[in-house]
């Protein structure tokens, strides 16, 4: 292929690159730390329209500036600064050598060296430099770059934070070059070897791959600048600069840094994208123990819901049974007493319902009065003890989830991690607070205060138009007020009956009315009590969803943004890698 066909090649490539980022940029957009994500995209896409970069790092002292100064010739770049006067320095061509402050920590050096033309340097602070902001800008400075050469002094070689920065290199897939400074302190070839091999088996170990090794002697280099004939071709010649230079400005011609500058950003998307999956598959993780916990507390919700839709229709058969039995007392009643024998005795009203009320009634309103109060006992209870397992079990989650978080190794957004753990915590204190506010005595007479008013608007409805014109107003009052005083039930049982004690044409007509009034009480008494029942365990359970809804809401999002994250990824990944093999074939 021609250089018109690799410079077409190399625009169609560098197209796709920007819509590849634009994409990975929308992709990210929901993720937290978005801002970040986008401003080292557009940084690396900007740099695609600039000259080749070359950053030059490594540790304070270690020679990088006198490198560029012996690059140049001339000694631009101040050499032997302090650490904490340390800047970034941009060398670029310029007519004339002059420096112009960009910003804060950055300043630009232009200076009329030819190679400039196509190459520009970039000097930072030193990889263990004491200030740790100067490590941030250097790090911040790599994505940039085109090819990175890292400087290592012979004295010192393969220190613990020059193991780091390489380590660090290998996500951003940036091709790294190691120039080794002060090579003239190795006095013989074999000391050289020894340091080089040693270099290149932790390279190998830590980038994967043997790395380009140029042992130089900056010093002599400065030194043959200022000699004399012999003297400075022999200095020169042993500062092995040449060799560097050479593969800088001869072999890394244009088509190789054209090659550089598009696999560049591939390396800063790809890390951009591994970093997200790891976060994605720790959040899912995360999530996956969130939505168990939700659903654990959802299944026993409907557990203790069922529980206790079943115990109660035990309990409310024992109610209906009572009024049954009346039914069947009053059949005997009527049996015994609606005879032609007892006429003189049906005339006498008063005595006929002090009768019903002592063979029919009997102790059924105090029963019943028994009964509601053992139910509300038992509801107030069961509530008691559901609302203290949610406590318990929330408590635990939270704690597990804090060890988990402490013990987790790798990246996750602390924007997500905070957020999860705020609402943990959120819903363990709503249900402390549930459970320190429940008042059970208080709970109590309020749920037997419904359940009361549910049997005496039974008895009520159930009397029909009977029980105002037959109890009189005063006793239908005290039956709504009192609710389930013992005379008021009895009164209101009675009204459902004493309404037939006009002496009926037949007999079996008269019990088929009551044992109609009977079934009609027995079947409001049920919907109305259950009705009412439903309503207290509807609160109950609502009240355990409201603590619960926020997390819940939190959990089914983050759920869904994952896997909506994790989708759009899928065809980016494989647009890089394809990007990366175009280019490596060009």
């Amino acid at each position: 292929m021609g250089k018109k066909g690799l410079q077409a090649q190399a625009q169609d490539i560098l197209q796709r690159e920007r819509q590849v980022a634009i994409a990975l940029q929308q992709c990210l957009s929901s993720f937290e730390a978005a801002d970040m994500h986008a401003a080292t995209l557009q940084q690396v896409l900007t740099s695609l329209d600039e000259l080749f970069l070359l950053v030059i790092v490594g540790e304070f002292n270690s020679g990088k500036s006198a490198l560029i100064n012996a690059l140049l010739r001339a000694p631009v770049l101040a050499e032997g600064v302090t650490p904490t006067t340390a800047k970034i320095t941009k060398v670029r061509y310029g007519v004339q050598s002059r420096q112009i402050q960009l910003d804060q920590e950055t300043v630009e050096q232009l200076y009329p060296a030819d190679f400039l033309r196509n190459i520009s340097i970039v000097d930072t602070p030193g990889i263990n430099a004491v200030l740790r902001e100067h490590e941030r800008i250097t790090s911040d400075f790599i994505p940039r770059s085109d090819l990175i050469l890292l400087v290592i002094s012979a004295d010192r070689s393969f220190t613990e934070s020059e193991r780091k920065f390489l380590e660090g290199m290998r996500r951003w897939g940036k091709k790294v070059m190691i120039v080794l400074n002060k090579a003239d302190l190795l006095r013989t070839a074999a000391d050289l070897a020894k340091v080089t091999n040693f270099i290149e088996d932790n390279c190998k170990r830590l980038l994967g791959f043997q790395p380009e090794i140029f042992p130089v002697s900056v010093l002599q280099a400065q030194q043959s600048h200022s000699a004399i004939g012999h003297e400075a071709i022999r200095l020169w010649e042993s500062s092995r600069i040449g060799a560097l230079e050479d593969y800088l400005f001869r072999k890394l011609d244009e088509g190789e840094r054209a090659r550089l500058k598009l696999l560049s950003p591939l390396g800063v998307m790809q890390k951009l994208m591994a970093e997200t999956h790891s976060a994605l598959e720790q959040r899912a993780r995360l999530l996956a123990e969130d939505e168990r916990t939700v659903q654990a507390i959802e299944g026993n919700l409907q557990q203790y819901r069922k529980e206790m839709e079943q115990n109660f229709g035990h309990r409310l058969g024992e109610i209906e049974n009572i009024v049954l039995e009346m039914g069947q007392r009053g059949d005997r009643f009527f049996d015994d007493t609606l005879r032609l024998s007892r006429v003189l005795d049906l005339i006498r009203a008063d005595k006929i319902r002090q009768q019903f009320e002592e063979t029919v009634v009997g102790d059924s309103a105090g029963r019943i009065d028994a009964m509601v109060r053992d139910l509300t006992d038992w509801l107030t209870d069961q509530e008691q003890k559901f609302r203290q397992y949610m406590l318990e079990y929330m408590d635990r989650r939270r704690k597990d989830s804090s060890i988990r978080d402490e013990q987790m190794v790798g990246s996750i957004n602390r924007q997500f991690d905070f957020s999860r753990n705020t609402l943990l915590r959120a819903v363990f204190d709503k249900a402390n607070e549930l459970v320190r506010s429940y008042d059970r005595q208080e709970e109590a007479a309020i749920y037997s205060k419904d359940l009361q008013k549910a049997v005496v608007q039974a008895l009520l409805v159930g009397a029909g138009g009977l029980t105002l014109g037959t109890v009189g107003a005063a006793t239908a009052a005290a039956i709504g007020f009192t609710f389930l005083d013992v005379s008021g039930i009895t009164a209101g049982v009675v009204a459902v009956v004493l309404g037939i004690f006009i002496i009926p044409a037949r007999k079996a007509s008269a019990k088929h009315k009551f044992d109609e009034k009977m079934q009609e009480l027995r079947q409001r008494l049920h919907n109305l009590m259950n009705e009412q029942f439903q309503k207290e365990l509807n609160s109950s359970v609502q009240r355990v969803y409201d603590a619960l809804a926020p997390y819940i809401r939190f959990v089914r999002t983050e759920q869904e943004r994952v896997v909506g994250i994790r989708q759009q990824l899928v065809p980016l990944d494989a647009e890089v890698v394809k990007l990366r093999g175009e280019i490596e074939t060009m």
